[in-house]
Order: C-alpha cells, then structure tokens, then sequence
C-alpha cells in the first residue's frame, strides 16, 4: 500500500478553474495527481491507507498566500511604540504566534513586507525544516530614508550608492526580496504618506541591484509621485498604490496604464480595520476611526477601477498594522470582494495563483501535479459565496495536515479607537 494520501472533494478549485467530484493525491509534501474521481476505479481503501473524504458541498483549493504582513508587529493601536520597545525575544513569540494563526485560517505562505531579518530568516528556516509549523515565510530586506517611514524595522539609506549597499548587504543575510518606502507612512510619527522619500534615480538604483542579484522588489507607494518613481524603477510589486494627493484618494489614467502594460503587480492592502467594531454598540468611534471607514471605500472602488484597467492584483491585508491581525485575512477577502465588487473567483486568484506568479514561484498557488501541498478545505462553495472562505474545516501545510475544525470570523472590541494604516 503506497504512503501516498488522498483527498476527495465534491469540488476543486485549483487556482484557475473549478473541477467537480475531484481527487488530489500527494506524497512527502508534494502534489503527485490530480483528477476526476469517475477515473480511479475501484478498492480505493486498498491503495491508500486513510482516504481523506470532505464533507457534502465541501471546497478544496489551495492554501491562501497573505502578499502583505508584519510578523513582528502587535497590531495594536501602539503598533509604533511596540516595534521600538519590545525585545527581540518577544517580537519572535509574536511571529509564532502569528505562524499559528495564519494556519488556523487556511494561510499557508505569507510575506513578510517589514520584520528584520535577523527575526524573520531563523522563523523562515524553521518551518523549511519542519522544526516549527507555520506558513512558508517570504522574507524581506527593507531599506527606507534615515528617520523613514518604518525606520524601526529597516536598514535606513539616503543616497544610490548607500541604497545599492544596503540592498546587497540584505542579500548577503539571504533575504527573499526587497522592500523600498518609496513615500511616507502612516504608522510611522513624522512621516507623511504624500512625500517622496527617495528620487526616481535612488530607487532605480535599489531595484536593478535586486534584479542583478535574482530578487524581487516591493515597493511602498501612497502619493502619486512615488507612484510614478516606482513604474519608472521596474519594480515587482506596488504596495497600497493609493495615488495619493492633497485631495485624498487620486487617479492617473496614464500612470495605471503604464502599471499594466509593464506588468507590475499592485497589492491594494484594503483592510476592514477599526469598522469591524462598527456594529458592536459598545463601540463609539472617534474622528478618525471615521476617517478611516471614508478612506476605505475610496480604496475599494480604487480597487475595483485598477482591476477594470488589467492591473493585476494581489491579496495582503498589512497584517500587523493597528487593528489588523493575521487571523483578518478571510474576512478580508470578503471585503475585497463585497466592497468593491470584483468576483470572489478573481479574489481568490489574487490571494492564490496570482499571489504565486507575482512571487515568482511556480511551485505554489494551484493545485497541480508537482507543486506543494498547500492545501485549504472550506464547507459550502466560496466561489459562489466568498463569506465561505471563513468555513475552515481543513488545512494542509506542505503535505501535514494542521487542522479538521470548524473556524469562525472572530472580532474582538478595541481597546482604542484611534486606527493607524
């Protein structure tokens, strides 16, 4: 009797397409065969020990890939303060604990987009190692302005020459890829998200010192200049893309033209933050908590117009950030989708295959012989209801099954109301 395992579902979706009455058989972590269940004949029971049979109306598909966190981070109003003072000891309990919790929920790969690697490498190898269970972990090497947006969790650099360096010495440490703050922030005091932190020339800098050494750039852009930098740099990925300017929430029709043409991915980062107190009647939000919920539907429909334009999304909730925890995610999606009107079989691409292709790993994403066995099964179908992604009842991380229990959106009243993003 082969070692192998095998799943059967009443429906796969496998990160492009959906297939009815399915089975997936993987062995030593990887995916080995995937079919129609009409095609496997007979004695299953006799080829493989414990077959794996999802309930009635269940959804198998691959396991969710969060583009945009922050580990360390405590996700509490105080998020700023924390990352100053809290030791590194403590910071890496937070990362285990948000390993578990993005696996409770059907995360099986995140990226990192601002822990320093010394803490994020050692959780990375770990889970590689099968020493610790968590997501597979895409580390980053951030590199910002002195006094920069994020300055607390990044190598700071102001000149080409100061960025190159740093950008090779993170690939020295054996970071995956790099993160650039092209603008300014909003959890960092003194930063402004509608300045430019680095010139055009600094930031081409930044990103051909990557691509010579293979990796990838994300890069942190609200205001419309950083932007436009960012198109001009060739980066990977832009993250928030908000267009800022003094106005709020902007749009250039030439500048997200240049965003598809070029292929550059953009991760949106909405999140539902502080407004999921919203319905709780305890909760009383203050002006900004206010502001925050006006900011966020001008993102959703920024959103909604950046897909309708062919820029290809990806899914990050900014996991860490005040108010948003890792365990946010699948509610997050479902706002992605119900908020701004895109499919929730092209929000589930975006946290999926799409996440993969940006990662530039084509062993993760879908659901196909050889790739990983990254596994997430839900009741009910999400494709036709997204809130179904919060319906955990299964999840497969690198062929060890994590859980087989019912999973629900949990929210939690605030101690503050003062929202940070």
């Amino acid at each position: 009797m082969s070692s192998a395992q095998i799943i059967l579902t009443d429906r796969l979706f496998d990160g492009a397409s959906v297939r009815e009455h399915a089975y997936v058989v993987y062995q030593h972590g990887t995916i080995t065969d995937v079919g129609a269940r009409a095609d496997l004949g007979e004695r299953i029971s006799e080829r493989f020990a414990q077959p794996i049979v999802l309930p009635p109306d269940a959804t198998l598909l691959p396991g969710l890939i969060n583009m945009h966190t922050h580990l360390s981070f405590s996700a509490a109003p105080t998020v700023f303060d924390d990352a100053r003072s809290e030791s590194d000891a403590l910071k890496m309990i937070r990362i285990v604990e948000n390993m578990h919790a993005a696996l409770a929920v059907g995360i099986t790969t995140v990226r990192d987009c601002g822990t320093w690697p010394h803490l994020a490498l050692p959780a990375r190898d770990a889970v590689m190692r099968g020493l610790l269970p968590g997501p597979r972990i895409i580390a980053s090497g951030a590199v910002t302005t002195t006094g920069g947006h994020c300055w607390y969790c990044a190598t700071e650099a102001d000149s080409e020459d100061e960025v190159r360096k740093a950008v090779r010495a993170h690939v020295k440490d054996g970071v995956d890829f790099i993160k650039l703050f092209a603008t300014g922030g909003n959890t960092t005091p003194g930063s402004d998200a509608l300045i430019c932190q680095y010139t055009e020339a600094q930031l081409c800098a930044a990103s051909e010192e990557a691509r010579k050494a293979g990796r990838r750039t994300a890069v942190h852009a609200h205001a419309e200049e950083g932007v436009r930098r960012s198109i001009a740099a060739a980066v990977t990925t832009i993250e928030h893309c908000s267009l800022q300017n003094e106005h709020g929430i902007g749009w250039n029709e030439q500048m997200v033209g240049d965003i598809a043409a070029k292929g550059i991915y953009v991760c949106p980062t909405v999140f539902r933050g502080v407004t999921q107190y919203f319905n709780d009647p305890s909760y009383q939000p203050d002006a900004r908590a206010e502001q925050f919920a006006k900011r966020l539907q001008q993102r959703l429909q920024l959103t909604r117009r950046l897909a309708d334009h062919g820029v290809r999304l990806i899914c990050g909730n900014d996991a860490g950030v005040s108010h948003c925890h890792i365990r946010d995610y699948p509610g997050d999606l479902v706002l992605m989708a119900q908020g701004s009107g895109l499919a929730p079989a092209q929000v589930l691409k975006s946290a999926t295959s799409v996440a993969a292709a940006a990662l530039g790993r084509g062993d993760i994403g879908t659901v196909a012989a050889g790739k990983a066995a990254d596994l997430l099964a839900v009741q009910g179908n999400p494709l036709d209801d997204i809130k179904n992604i919060h319906r955990t009842t299964m999840v497969i991380a690198a062929g060890k099954t994590i859980t087989l229990k019912t999973s629900s959106p949990k929210t939690s009243s605030p101690k503050t109301s003062s929202p940070k993003t």
